[in-house]
């Protein structure tokens, strides 16, 4: 677990507030491997990807309703839900992608996007 020691200095930022909450409720369900990517400076319309991942279907939905119950904002637009094999949050500066294990590998995000990985903290 590496969530509380996130944020550099970006205390204040309310996108990566909702970051630090997010991949808390994903590690208290037992979600695996967050990554976030800082997309700020691309023409994605999103500030930052948050990527984790649930070892099936049924856990992918779990860890999902579990971050619609428990943050604090309402996404603008949600896709996958039903299927569990790629959730998409959009909470407009922030986006969560919650993937099956073998969908994970599949898209690699984290490969398309390597040289806007945020580096976990030691």
């Amino acid at each position: 677990m590496w969530c509380s020691s996130w944020g550099w200095g970006l205390k204040s930022n309310p996108d990566w507030e909702l970051i630090r909450r997010a991949i808390q409720i994903i590690e208290d369900k037992k979600g695996a491997h967050p990554v976030v990517l800082d997309l700020r400076d691309t023409s994605i319309p999103t500030s930052y990807f948050l990527i984790a991942e649930g070892e099936h279907p049924l856990h992918v939905r779990a860890l999902a309703e579990e971050l619609l119950e428990k943050l604090p904002l309402e996404p603008l637009h949600q896709e996958g839900l039903p299927e569990g094999q790629w959730v998409l949050l959009d909470y407009g500066g922030v986006v969560v992608h919650l993937f099956e294990r073998e969908a994970r590998r599949f898209y690699d995000l984290e490969g398309l996007w390597s040289d806007k990985v945020v580096p976990q903290p030691e």
